[in-house]
């Protein structure tokens, strides 16, 4: 009777636990339903998302995009076809914006640019493998081309002050990390292409440029300008770059 007693007692006990562990299961279920139930009720204020400071210029931190450029390129120290030497670039591909709320906006980003710098159709630039050097064509050469270009991921920094209505200016220096250059050169002699290129060419890795500029609305024109050298003194010649050009979204 005894151990009849005492395995009545064990599945007694058993049922005792296994009720309470149901109850504990049952009570977090509905508790966990019901707090799902009541953040659909208020989803609003549970799951907000503010779009306002997306690609606007309020008051405060704005997310930012702009700043598509053309321009032309003088090569200050050798002689280059301006009006065929172009800057393309978008100063921010993304980046921010803070607006004072008194005429007054910073903008900052990451952005690219492309340039290239085009020697009169007189001068070449000659490549030795190493070094490049500006020279002559060879006598009867004809469609004449020699171009450097040269690929930066850019860091723009602008300080934009409103003058009067929609027109501002702006200024501010921009960081050029000069991430690819390249030198062609072409020509015909003869009746036979002659074609010389080669990447690396040593560019200064990182320059600086200072830009200014005008605008209306989101049109306006700009001058660049860049107190470094495009390639290493010791690769090439030495010249600095001034632009300009217009641009939209400035």
């Amino acid at each position: 009777m005894p151990r009849k007693n005492s395995k009545q007692a064990l599945v007694f006990l058993s049922t005792i636990t296994n009720f309470v562990a149901m109850k504990k299961f049952l009570i977090i279920t509905i508790g966990v339903l019901l707090a799902v139930n009541a953040m659909g009720k208020n989803k609003d204020e549970y799951i907000q998302v503010d779009w306002s400071p997306l690609f606007t210029e309020a008051v405060g931190w704005n997310i930012y995009t702009g700043g598509f450029v053309v321009g032309w390129n003088d090569a200050l120290g050798i002689d280059n076809t301006m009006g065929r030497s172009i800057d393309i670039g978008w100063l921010s591909v993304i980046g921010a914006l803070y607006n004072t709320g008194h005429g007054q906006r910073i903008t900052m980003g990451l952005g690219i640019d492309w340039r290239n710098y085009r020697l009169n159709s007189d001068k070449r630039f000659i490549d030795d493998g190493k070094t490049l050097t500006i020279g002559a064509y060879p006598d009867g050469a004809t469609s004449r081309l020699s171009r450097v270009k040269v690929f930066s991921l850019t860091m723009p920094l602008l300080f934009k002050q409103r003058l009067f209505d929609k027109v501002d200016i702006f200024a501010g220096p921009v960081v050029n990390f000069n991430v690819r250059a390249s030198v062609l050169t072409q020509y015909k002699l003869d009746g036979e292409k002659f074609k010389e290129s080669r990447t690396g060419i040593h560019q200064v890795p990182v320059t600086v440029d200072i830009m200014g500029g005008l605008k209306w609305r989101g049109i306006g024109c700009y001058v660049r300008y860049s107190p470094c050298h495009v390639i290493k003194e010791q690769y090439g010649p030495s010249f600095t770059p001034l632009t300009v050009g217009v641009g939209l979204v400035l």
